[in-house]
């Protein structure tokens, strides 16, 4: 068991400036990456084969600096390496349509439109000019500073041999030796990084965890902190967006670049290798998903195995991610990961999804563009340019509902862990709900019982924003970020107005006294923000099968006074709890990390529903198992209560 670093209520509260430090070193940073290049062109180098140890043939694109001839340059210099699943044709139209839209002048207006549909779409669009394209795959400005850039498909993918492994050892075992093979090349100079986004920003993590060989520094962007917890079986309930993603690349698996075609250059192997698993494990995983059981999702060596050793990692490593991302906050959770020196690691978090990476960055009074910052972590881990950047955050962040902040350590180490305790008592500001509960400091008077009513989810939900990368965006703010839609089914539990403000930051946990009518219930719970028009915005948010509410200890976080803080729920193979029909049952049910100013006059509320489709599929079995249905218990002697640490008025920086 851990304990986290929080306050006793009994301590004193110092008070902490966290006001966003490190602006004249960003304005360096964006003046070095868009000032006068090193080289003046890039040279493309489409069909480079990378043979490995078994015989399978990985294909890779190598950019490399080059002179007005276009004739790459002899100096060795670092290597920058992303492996990918999505065709390494797709990063190179990203990397020309980038340039298109340069040479055109095409961006993104600095004031958002004010219909509520374009403002959303902008702010998704505004990955352009906040960096996000420039780091998914080739970053012209970044090869002509004086780097080496391979774009390499991951075994089984693109245009290389072999059968796809998502994350296995095999393709761990094939990171190490790309970066063999780059440090041996006569264009490098024996250091190697490697970044990407989402896949590629996991894999980079795997080999630092690794401690590959010759790895030098990591900038990962929107990765994953535990792919099992943060997403494919989240409090023990599958996704639907793992079959469609897997479909995606089981497809673009026969999709090789034209060019390696006219060129001859596909791998041996590579037609076998697809033949030979085509399109048979996403169908094996809908059906394991269906039924609740099989060997892909109860694998628990394979869940472990594939993800990153955050804890092992060594070498500098950036990491960014976004409140909305798919993953959730998972950069928070990595950050309580991984220990080291100050400086060699840094986090930036912000308002967005997985769909809009840097959408917040590059504007006044925030942190640089995320390409500029790949620029400066490279310059200095690999360069040994001193630029000041292991002197930035080592967490930036821009605050739910706030402003931008640096902080030493997250959570604030002020915040002080309390209960808000669940009462049937109406707090008047949810008529739309099923039940309009408050949520305060007393727990409630009298028992109470209330039935939650099942409703499929809604595309006009926060969660399906999250799922969808934010490509909901078409639905305007009101389908993306306002609960409410979803709330008409939920009970909800809403605090009173805020009388100054105050923030929220850390994991949350719902401990919730329940019951079952069946041998099964699944529990849907978010956390929002709610302003004085009632717009209620989703700050957190969990799911978790009663089954599932075993807790392991050695895993989980308590605050100081004993509260789960972040409960871990096992959800492998012979690891559920049965749940006896009629029988009222405790849960901890974990939420993501947080870091939200709470206004004055706004309200905290949490929300409980029974579903959250297409978020959270449960199996054919276990909603068979919850077909009777289920209730939240509201009893003084066994209270319901949100854990959430807080910080009150000008100490948490938001007087």
């Amino acid at each position: 068991m851990t304990t986290a670093k929080h306050r006793s209520v009994r301590d004193p509260l110092p008070v902490v400036d966290t006001a966003l430090t490190g602006a004249d070193l960003a304005e360096q940073w964006t003046v070095t990456a868009d000032g006068p290049s090193r080289y003046p062109r890039v040279s493309f180098t489409p069909n480079v084969s990378i043979a490995l140890a078994d015989g399978t043939v990985l294909k890779a694109q190598v950019f490399r600096p080059a002179d007005a001839d276009g004739i790459p340059v002899a100096e060795r210099l670092p290597v920058l390496l992303n492996l990918t699943p999505y065709n390494k044709s797709v990063t190179h139209l990203a990397a020309w349509l980038l340039r298109g839209l340069r040479r055109f002048g095409v961006t993104v207006p600095d004031v958002p439109p004010k219909n509520p549909r374009l403002f959303e779409l902008s702010e998704l669009a505004r990955a352009l000019p906040g960096g996000g394209l420039a780091t998914f795959g080739v970053n012209d400005a970044l090869i002509r500073s004086g780097y080496v850039q391979a774009v390499i498909d991951v075994r089984g993918t693109g245009a290389s041999s072999g059968g796809w492994g998502m994350f296995n050892d095999v393709e761990q075992r094939d990171t190490a030796e790309v970066v063999a093979w780059a440090q041996a090349q006569p264009w490098c100079d024996g250091s190697v990084g490697m970044y990407g986004i989402s896949y590629c920003s996991i894999n980079s993590l795997q080999a630092a965890g690794n401690r590959v060989p010759g790895l030098g520094a990591v900038f990962a962007v929107e990765p994953v902190s535990d792919i099992s917890r943060d997403l494919m079986k989240t409090g023990g309930a599958q996704t639907f967006f793992m079959p469609i993603w897997m479909l995606a690349v089981a497809l673009g698996k026969w999709l090789p670049s034209p060019s390696d075609v006219v060129r001859g250059g596909i791998a041996p192997g590579w037609l076998a290798g697809r033949l030979r698993a085509p399109l048979n494990r996403v169908i094996r995983y809908i059906f394991e998903g269906l039924r609740g059981r099989g060997t892909l999702i109860d694998n628990d060596e394979y869940f472990r195995q594939i993800s990153p050793r955050f804890e092992d990692i060594e070498i500098p490593t950036f990491v960014y991610g976004a409140w909305d991302d798919i993953f959730g906050p998972a950069a928070l959770r990595i950050h309580r990961r991984i220990s080291m020196p100050d400086g060699m690691f840094q986090v930036i978090i912000n308002e967005g999804y997985h769909g809009s990476p840097g959408s917040q960055l590059g504007r006044p009074d925030g942190p640089p563009r995320l390409d500029v910052l790949q620029r400066a972590w490279f310059d200095k881990w690999l360069k040994g340019i001193d630029n000041g950047i292991d002197r930035y955050g080592p967490v930036t962040l821009q605050q739910q509902n706030g402003g931008w902040h640096t902080l030493e350590t997250y959570p604030r180490p002020e915040a002080v862990p309390q209960r808000f305790y669940l009462d049937a008592e109406p707090s008047g500001f949810a008529a739309h709900t099923s039940l309009d509960g408050s949520l305060g400091a007393a727990a409630p008077r009298g028992r109470t019982e209330h039935r939650l009513r099942r409703r499929p989810g809604l595309l006009k939900s926060p969660t399906t924003s999250r799922l969808m990368s934010g490509m909901t965006a078409v639905l305007g703010t009101p389908g993306l970020k306002d609960s409410r839609y979803f709330e008409r089914g939920a009970l909800t539990f809403t605090s009173a107005a805020a009388t100054e403000p105050w923030v929220v930051s850390g994991p949350l946990n719902l401990h919730l006294r329940t019951r079952a009518n069946g041998a099964e219930a699944f529990w849907v719970v978010s956390v929002t923000d709610v302003a004085p028009n009632g717009f209620s915005r989703m700050l957190a948010e969990g799911a978790l099968l009663a089954s599932r509410r075993a807790v392991d200890e050695a895993k989980s976080v308590r605050g100081v006074d004993g509260d789960y803080l972040s409960p871990w729920h096992p959800t492998g193979k012979g690891q559920k709890t049965p749940v006896e029909p009629g029988v009222s049952t405790t849960l901890d049910i974990d939420l993501t990390e947080v870091d939200a100013m709470i206004k004055t006059g706004h309200r905290l509320r949490v929300v409980i529903s029974a579903a959250s489709l297409p978020r959270y599929i449960p199996s054919i079995p276990e909603l068979w198992a919850s077909r009777q249905g289920q209730s939240v218990v509201l009893d003084p002697d066994q209270p319901s209560y949100l854990v959430a640490p807080v910080v009150i008025g000008a100490r948490a920086g938001v007087a």
